[in-house]
């Protein structure tokens, strides 16, 4: 049964046995607690799945799920399925929030305009300080596409469908293509929502990643989609979105 006000937290990991328990840690330390946390194991190979099993044993709101290594739009619509909740937050096992996102976003899903996705600013960062859970090298920031910044409520996937499977690089980019061609509502709020961690050996974080070819698809994809149905090639910029 999907509960309206609920916070569902889809949380999704490969080979993050050094960070899945920081990324964790920032889900728990919410002002504003959630109330599911589903952590999706994408074929691990390290020690990721036991330290999710030890996190779900202390914690009655973690429910591990595990998955064929398929890439992080299978992983993320895996724990879409099983999730319960009418408010869904994604993030990946090595990034963290700060501490009041949960509190912000919701607040601003109870403005009058009614958003249907709360975003916010994404603050880079390698390494994460284990007592205050906030970011010991924070970089430069600003609004983006990441999924891990945002609430969504659920009828956003009911209107434009999940995650595309068939993407390995830039399925956040083409999620809110997608959520722009169907001019849903975004408010952007003007707080860190995301603290993204650059590293070395991640799939898509490392510099030099392939993101770029699959990038310039998804743009045309969306290009395409648009001239089908007669739309406007042009979208706004995320920054139209941000709250004054």
């Amino acid at each position: 049964m999907i509960v309206d006000q609920q916070i569902s937290t889809i949380v999704i990991a490969y080979n993050l046995e050094r960070f899945i328990g920081e990324a964790v840690a920032t889900i728990q330390a919410q002002s504003r607690p959630v109330q599911e946390i589903i952590i999706v194991d994408d074929g691990s190979t390290d020690r990721t799945p036991e330290i999710v099993q030890a996190l779900a044993r202390s914690d009655s709101r973690i429910r591990p799920l595990t998955c064929e290594r398929g890439g992080p739009s299978r992983a993320r619509n895996r724990g879409l399925q099983a999730s319960t909740g009418g408010i869904v937050a994604f993030l990946d096992g090595d990034d963290a929030w700060p501490q009041d996102k949960i509190d912000r976003q919701m607040a601003r899903f109870g403005d009058a305009d009614r958003p249907d996705i709360v975003s916010g600013l994404i603050q880079r960062f390698q390494n994460l300080d284990p007592v205050s859970l906030t970011p010991l090298d924070p970089g430069a920031g600003g609004p983006g596409a990441y999924v891990g910044a945002s609430l969504f409520r659920r009828a956003v996937f009911s209107a434009i469908g999940p995650f595309d499977e068939s993407l390995i690089y830039a399925e956040d980019h083409d999620l809110m293509l997608r959520v722009r061609e169907a001019e849903l509502k975004i408010a952007i709020v003007n707080h860190t929502t995301l603290y993204y961690r650059r590293r070395a050996g991640s799939l898509t974080k490392a510099a030099g990643a392939p993101m770029d070819f699959q990038l310039f698809g998804v743009l045309r994809r969306s290009m395409a989609r648009r001239r089908r149905t007669g739309e406007s090639l042009h979208l706004d910029p995320l920054s139209k979105f941000r709250d004054r």
